[in-house]
Parts: structure tokens; C-alpha cells; sequence
């Protein structure tokens, strides 16, 4: 008799505990695509993968707004300047901001660092004059935009990392309260000696 008891036990709670999802299997799909897990656990996602959606679609129009900035403060480097981005580093760039002409850079090289500093080759390759101070000024808020575009995307990508890490989080509690649901425990049975013992709680 406790022999038949305990399998109609176990052919009642079967049904439910193999449709009960992995925790683990939850965490690490969300955590590959928001609202995967979720789904999967039987839950909804959709604020999730509408938050990843977000966050991507801003970070490749912030690097589409750095691109259009870097663009625009190259031109008028070149146009208020006589300077010639192609090939050039961001050293470079910094430089034509920082100095009305090749040779005031060269000039306070030589005085700050002497004989070892690194100075431009003479010549149109690297050389530079601005037109006016306003001139210069501008190409600097031009290219101040372009690196705050570019940080404000680098933001987001760690929002991106945060949002999949929450949405993980939240699909492997979401799997576990569904398996809680489900059975709340896991048993040991020896149908030969009508035993069943309890091996851990799942709360």
C-alpha cells in the first residue's frame, strides 16, 4: 500500500517537474539575449529586450554622431588651417588644437623638453597656422563633441552589460520560483523498501 502511495505520488508531480525550467539555463540565456531567458521560464521579457533595443540603437547613433563630428573638425581643420588630416593620429589632432601653428608647437617642445623633444617634420605634410584664435577655438568644440559622443557610446555599452546582467538575474529567479511552484523539493525514493527521503529543499 505506501508502495502504490508513493508512485502515485511521484506519476502525479512528474507531469509538472519536467515542465519546470533550469535556473541556470535561464540566467545564461538572458544573459546572451534579454528576455530569452524569461521566455523560457514561462515569464515575459519584453521590457528587457526592449531596453537592449534602446541601448543599441543609441549607442550606434552616438558612434554615427562621433563619426559626423571627427568629419566636420578634420574639414575645418584643413579649410582654417592649411592642415592635412589623411594619415594622422590623434596626437596629431590634439596638437592643432592646443597651438596656433606647426612651429609654436616645435617652439615650446624645444623649451620644455629640449633636445629629446619630438618635434613635426618641416613642411606642408605636418604643418599648420590657424587664421584667427576664434578659428581654433571652434575646432576644438568641434572635436570636443566628437570624443563626447564617442565616451557617451562607451557609456552605453556598459548599460548594454548591466541591462543583460539584471535581465539574467531576473530570469534565473523567475525559473527557480516556477520549479518552487512546481515541487518545492527534491526527493530520494527506494520503491523496493517503500522509502522516500528528502535530499534538499529548493527555496
Amino acid at each position: 500500500m505506501r508502495r502504490s502511495l508513493i508512485f502515485g505520488l511521484l506519476l502525479c508531480l512528474l507531469p509538472a517537474a519536467l515542465w519546470a525550467q533550469s535556473p541556470r539555463q535561464a540566467f545564461w540565456r538572458s544573459l546572451i539575449l534579454p528576455g530569452w531567458g524569461q521566455h523560457y521560464a514561462g515569464g515575459s521579457g519584453l521590457r528587457f529586450a526592449v531596453v537592449e533595443a534602446g541601448l543599441w540603437a543609441g549607442y550606434l547613433g552616438l558612434r554615427g554622431l562621433e563619426q559626423v563630428r571627427q568629419t566636420q573638425y578634420e574639414s575645418y581643420a584643413a579649410a582654417h588651417a592649411g592642415a592635412r588630416p589623411a594619415g594622422k593620429d590623434s596626437e596629431y589632432f590634439d596638437d592643432l588644437g592646443f597651438y596656433q601653428s606647426r612651429l609654436q608647437h616645435d617652439q615650446y617642445a624645444l623649451r620644455d623638453e629640449g633636445p629629446s623633444a619630438q618635434l613635426y617634420p618641416a613642411g606642408p605634410e605636418y604643418g599648420w597656422e590657424w587664421d584667427n584664435e576664434a578659428s581654433r577655438q571652434r575646432y576644438r568644440q568641434l572635436r570636443n563633441s566628437s570624443a563626447s559622443a564617442g565616451r557617451q557610446a562607451l557609456y552605453t555599452t556598459g548599460l548594454v552589460v548591466a541591462n543583460r546582467v539584471i535581465a539574467a538575474v531576473h530570469a534565473s529567479r523567475l525559473a527557480r520560483q516556477a520549479r518552487v511552484g512546481v515541487l518545492p523539493f527534491e526527493l530520494e525514493v527506494d520503491p523496493l523498501r517503500g522509502r522516500v527521503a528528502l535530499l534538499r529543499a529548493l527555496w
